[in-house]
């Protein structure tokens, strides 16, 4: 097996080339055809079963149908699929990828010395998404397009359909870095409603989301919640300078 080929085995998920009887049968009632034309990335001598392989670690990996990459109609049976053509956009992308991942795994992380060696696949960077993205990234555009309502209920919706599949990180990190760009922005109202949201979901938060709280809460001007908010945080540790000096400022009445 060529170099070429091991590293599309390792761009699709570890467990998809292992195959069990029924795979196989659902793969020859699919109708993939025993010998393919056109294969520009995979080596020709590759075989039915490793290509459907590889194939599946795709599907699983960017939660998508054959159809995304291939010519043909949507459905169950692929007898109607145009499996060479290179009519779709998405097809051409997916080698580009292919390429791009062997690079890294073969010219960069193979030579960090790891033992074993760390190994990018498709899921790395897709976790079941065809299009790759971060909450951080999902919210921000929400916010810029629809505004806070908006980006809040989309909040809610993901993680109440999402929480557990893997495809977004509902933790506190990420919208905290929303909120550290929206204040640099000076986008107040949103840094506001993106941390009630977070402390709302990710409860206890650490004193860096009760920090990002007040500061929000500061700088959107509501200094009676800020003031709450520091003085929470130097409940939980006494010894927080940054929150005692912020605390004595909004007491103090200075700006």
């Amino acid at each position: 097996m060529t170099s070429m080929f091991r590293a599309a085995r390792l761009v699709s998920t570890r467990g998809v080339l292992v195959f069990s009887l029924s795979l196989v049968t659902i793969a020859a009632q699919a109708q993939v055809p025993d010998t393919f034309t056109n294969l520009q990335y995979f080596p020709k001598t590759v075989s039915r079963d490793e290509l459907i392989g590889v194939m599946r670690g795709f599907c699983f990996s960017l939660n998508v149908r054959c159809q995304y990459c291939h010519a043909g109609k949507d459905g169950a049976n692929l007898n109607q699929m145009n499996f060479a053509s290179d009519e779709k956009e998405a097809k051409k992308t997916a080698r580009a990828m292919l390429r791009m991942v062997g690079s890294i795994n073969q010219e960069y992380i193979a030579k960090l010395g790891k033992t074993p060696s760390l190994q990018v696949e498709c899921v790395t960077c897709h976790r079941g998404m065809s299009v790759p993205t971060t909450m951080n990234s999902v919210l921000a555009e929400a916010l810029d397009k629809k505004g806070i309502p908006a980006a809040t209920a989309l909040y809610r919706s993901l993680r109440k359909e999402d929480l557990g599949s893997g495809r977004y990180d509902f933790g506190e990190t990420p919208l905290n870095q929303l909120t550290e760009s929206l204040l640099k922005q000076q986008k107040t109202k949103e840094a506001v409603a993106i941390m009630e949201l977070n402390v709302e979901f990710n409860t206890p938060p650490s004193l860096w989301s009760y920090n990002l709280l007040a500061m929000s809460h500061s700088a959107n001007h509501d200094t009676e919640k800020a003031k709450a908010d520091y003085a929470k945080i130097l409940e939980l540790n006494p010894q927080d300078a940054f929150a005692k000096k912020q605390l004595e400022q909004l007491n103090s009445g200075k700006p």
